[in-house]
């Protein structure tokens, strides 16, 4: 099945639900979710990678960080991007490669502010044989 996200409305934020096979698919999943939310990808050339790594005690707060760190990929260094790879969650770390290109406002169609990742209902479990997660972002 590979994976797959979509997003819920959650009062004045928004909510980023997905699912994988594995635990690696489910991460790239909510990060490709998150980058969609930022820049559609039908208009970013993944002309360039970017090493993006993460480290928590626990699942859930791993998401957190690991989305926290692809926000500010795109708020520090105007970085947009539509293709996340996860090399490796162990330990509680997480290695990523994300692909994508510095901001050109003449092509990319930039979505609404996005403040924050939050650990409000942020939820990432085993359900069958698959893992699922959610997240919500701070508007």
């Amino acid at each position: 099945m590979a994976y797959k996200w979509e997003t819920f409305e959650h009062t004045a934020d928004l909510g980023l639900a997905a699912r994988g096979d594995t635990l690696a698919e489910l991460f790239a999943a909510l990060g490709e979710a998150l980058a969609a939310q930022i820049c559609p990808a039908d208009c970013i050339n993944q002309r360039e990678t970017v090493k993006v790594s993460a480290q928590a005690d626990d699942l859930e707060a791993l998401a957190v960080e690991f989305l926290s760190e692809l926000l500010r990929l795109f708020q520090i260094r105007k970085f947009v991007f539509s293709g996340v790879s996860v090399e490796s969650i162990r330990h509680g770390r997480l290695e990523a490669t994300v692909r994508g290109e510095p901001v050109d406002l003449a092509r990319h169609q930039l979505g609404g502010e996005i403040k924050a990742v939050t650990y409000h209902k942020v939820k990432i479990a085993r359900e069958g044989s698959q893992w699922v997660g959610q997240v919500i972002l701070d508007l």
